[in-house]
């Protein structure tokens, strides 16, 4: 591939810095007049995590309405908010990264589709559900908090969140870019002040008003993600539904280049071994980081930034990738990075890109978090209310992009790891990982251990 083109590819898709003043441009003021009275229904609020983006609808049901210190979703939502300061100086908490390691292999066992690749990003559907945690209460907190931080409090674990998100994005080479953003309904709707400002403090987002029944309001949430993944993702939300009350969206987009590209000559055509036929695909060859676990070996390449790397486990013969994914564990995956040493493996690896999309409801309701789903037993009068009724989730859903390749990684959508030093023994005989049969592979922080993507590739080709 050439380099050049290469380059000015990724200076295309940048994404912007300022896409809260550009959506904000974007916007047009609500129309005037009094809404005709409408049989109540069912209403939905909806947030979304990218490159991976994660939707999360959330309905407004019938029930008692509790009016605190609020703002009007007609109004300009963040007019008199500003964020305060978070202390970024202190390390994310040990008891954070467990959690993380734990929450991110448990997501991930949950969304593997059978025979097919798949790809999530545990980072941007973990700061897509914080944000809608900071507007539960009672049971539904509680579980929100025990899926996400092993039970810790939403206010430390939002603390947490702030603080990694703003170190993954302190990238010296290549580009994390995390954005966030809360759509309202211009109708109907009342948004705590409160939870406003806690999104403001903890994860930058902005908040705008929209009117829900025109077709261009779809357009301009699409173009948002859109332009805050690269223009990987294109398209989250489509027909609004009536129910539908606000988005709450995370994007994530990471790029970066090796810290070693492929040369041109180490890269050649050989077989893959899908779960159902043979293909024929490029595959980049190198010496890397040797990994190995009970029933799996893997490889370490660092990025040109290398607080980032990109981690491939094979499962040994005899043992399926799904077998292998159901018996990881948060802590057998950051074994599995700890044992990374001074030992070396040959590698060959495919080229491979793809996209991947999964509805979230049912992994996270098998995770606990089921109440905030329930129209009855949900809880986020915190987020806000309506004549018509509370706040539940309908549907999260995740959407995630890949491309690996010679000179590097495009994607979209942990207990620090202490690296013990494993030296290999004079005269052994090197090591060689050869993934040509269906693997897991994760761009983890390498500070924390923590996959910021994590996926499987069952055919290169797909």
């Amino acid at each position: 591939m050439n380099r050049e083109k290469y380059i000015s590819e990724l200076d295309e898709i940048k994404a912007s810095e300022d896409f809260q003043q550009k959506t904000a441009r974007l916007l047009k003021n609500p129309p005037q007049g009094k809404e005709p009275q409408k049989k109540k229904r069912p209403l939905r609020l909806l947030l979304v995590p990218a490159l991976a983006v994660v939707l999360v609808c959330a309905l407004l049901f019938s029930g008692a309405l509790f009016p605190l210190n609020t703002v009007n979703a007609s109004e300009n939502l963040m007019s008199g908010i500003k964020a305060n300061k978070v202390n970024t100086d202190e390390p994310v908490s040990k008891d954070f990264i467990r959690s993380g390691q734990a929450f991110s292999v448990k997501l991930f066992q949950k969304s593997v589709t059978k025979g097919r690749n798949s790809l999530v990003s545990p980072v941007s559907v973990s700061l897509a559900l914080g944000m809608t945690a900071n507007g539960a209460d009672g049971e539904t907190r509680k579980q929100f908090e025990n899926v996400l931080g092993g039970g810790m409090d939403i206010g430390e674990l939002s603390r947490n969140y702030s603080v990694f998100a703003n170190r993954l994005k302190s990238i010296q080479s290549g580009k994390l870019q995390i954005a966030n953003s809360i759509w309202y309904r211009d109708k109907n709707l009342t948004v705590e002040k409160g939870f406003l400002q806690k999104n403001a403090d903890y994860f930058g987002a902005g908040a705008f008003q929209l009117d829900f029944t025109k077709r261009s309001t779809a357009d301009k949430i699409n173009g948002w993600v859109k332009e805050n993944t690269g223009g990987k993702i294109s398209k989250m939300v489509d027909k609004i539904d009536d129910t539908t009350m606000m988005y709450l969206i995370n994007t994530l987009y990471f790029e970066s280049d090796w810290q070693i590209p492929y040369a041109d000559y180490r890269v050649s055509d050989k077989e893959f071994q899908t779960p159902d036929k043979k293909v024929t695909v490029p595959f980049m060859d190198s010496e890397e980081t040797y990994l190995h676990g009970e029933n799996a070996d893997g490889i370490l390449k660092s990025f040109k930034d290398d607080r980032y790397a990109f981690a491939a486990v094979l499962p040994k013969e005899g043992v399926g990738l799904e077998e292998y994914v159901a018996q990881m564990t948060g802590e057998s995956f950051s074994a599995l990075l700890a044992c990374a040493g001074d030992e070396t493996a040959d590698c060959s690896l495919p080229k491979f890109k793809y996209e991947f999309s999964v509805d979230l409801n049912d992994p996270l309701k098998a995770l606990g978090l089921t109440d905030a789903f329930n129209s009855d037993r949900a809880d986020f009068r915190s987020m806000g209310s309506t004549p018509d009724g509370k706040l539940f989730i309908s549907d999260v859903l995740h959407k995630t992009f890949i491309q690996v390749d010679e000179l590097g990684a495009k994607a979209g959508a942990a207990t620090k790891v202490e690296m013990a030093a494993t030296s290999a023994a004079p005269g052994a005989e090197k090591k060689k990982v050869v993934f040509n049969r269906p693997f897991v592979y994760a761009i983890v922080d390498v500070q924390t251990g923590l996959p910021v993507f994590i996926g499987t590739v069952n055919n290169p080709q797909e």
